[in-house]
């Protein structure tokens, strides 16, 4: 089994954002994931992220496309 050793994060550098999931993202958007699966297969919606077969979001994304749609909206 590999070991890993832990480190400390380097001073000055920050985090990565967390990256949200389509169940955390359409709950924030207070719709279905499913609804939310349809919109990104129409190209509608905030622009997911694949990783390793694993879809998430940034949440400045999200937010983002929120704040786009309220403009267009109005």
């Amino acid at each position: 089994m590999q070991e890993y050793e832990v480190t400390e994060p380097v001073p000055g550098e920050s985090l990565p954002e967390k990256l949200l999931t389509r169940v955390e993202v359409a709950a924030w958007l207070q719709i279905s994931p499913k609804t939310l699966a349809n919109w990104s297969s129409n190209g509608v919606g905030p622009r997911p992220l694949k990783l390793h077969g694993f879809v998430r979001y940034k949440r400045a994304t999200v937010h983002a496309w929120i704040e786009r749609a309220a403009r267009d909206a109005a």
